[in-house]
């Protein structure tokens, strides 16, 4: 049996469909200037300010030794008859840099959690009472490409996390635009809009101290229908301190650990039995 999370890869997750799993500081940038982007950075396409503001997220996130912070997500899905619905989920990330990570997402149905603590990769499912580790060491970049690469396991909300959130969002962009500033929550976020040849993708980034992402929308242009994907961020923290028992797994009582398949063994031999 294998741990099923939240698929898809920039890491921007797919479409939702019925029966999907998991899936998604004192050093901390301070100040209001922003941070001017160099030609040699600047992605073809991307207005200036936009790319400027993306910037800002980009070194927010990444000069934060630690962080913490609430997402509700929601996605539409069609089921089985046709009919078209939202999905939602909720998820709570903390991340500590270099290497550390925890993610516990709930909806009605599921109740999963993922860490990783520089050693190991655990995934848990709650309502099963089952979970699975996988080893895997190195920064977050590289745990998370070894799960994806190995075990088909995309982490939630991936982008975000990484060490270069600007370079990996523009990755396949062809053009954006900051639309001005909009309100998200009660909070001033500058509405920044981009375009990729399958999807398109919004987000509104927080004016202020910190420029942390406030929500971020996902439209699936290739997909029927155009479903979208959206996440709200709340409750940002970036000042309590995350310990290593808060991304180490300990086993609850009648735990049972599964295999974790993985999916790189599983393809060769595809290919080899075809040979």
């Amino acid at each position: 049996m294998m741990l099923s999370l939240m698929k898809g890869r920039t890491c921007f997750p797919a479409p939702a469909r019925t029966g999907c799993g998991l899936g998604l500081a004192t050093g901390a940038l301070a100040g209001l200037v922003a941070l001017s982007v160099s030609a040699a950075d600047a992605k073809p396409g991307v207005d200036s300010r936009a790319d400027e503001m993306l910037k800002r997220m980009s070194e927010c996130l990444v000069q934060a030794r630690f962080f913490s912070v609430s997402v509700e997500v929601w996605q539409d899905l069609q089921l089985g008859s046709g009919q078209r619905i939202q999905a939602g989920r909720s998820i709570e990330l903390q991340v500590r840099r270099p290497n550390r990570l925890r993610a516990e997402v709930h909806s009605l149905r599921h109740n999963r959690e993922l860490l990783y603590d520089g050693k190991a990769l655990t995934l848990f499912n709650r309502v099963q009472n089952l979970y699975g580790t996988v080893h895997a060491t190195g920064a977050l970049d590289e745990a998370m490409d070894l799960a994806c690469e190995r075990f088909g396991i995309t982490l939630p909300l991936e982008d975000f996390i990484r060490s270069d959130p600007r370079k990996d969002l523009l990755q396949k962009v062809t053009s954006g635009a900051d639309l001005g500033t909009v309100n998200v929550m009660g909070v001033a976020c500058e509405h920044l809009a981009f375009s990729q040849t399958n999807i398109d993708w919004q987000v509104w980034i927080e004016n202020g101290p910190r420029a942390v992402p406030r929500k971020f929308v996902i439209t699936y242009k290739d997909e029927p229908e155009s479903p979208q994907f959206t996440a709200i961020f709340s409750d940002w923290d970036f000042t309590t301190n995350l310990p290593d028992f808060v991304f180490q797994f300990e086993p609850p009582p009648g735990a049972s650990q599964i295999k974790v398949k993985e999916m790189r063994a599983a393809n060769q031999a595809h290919k080899t039995e075809a040979k």
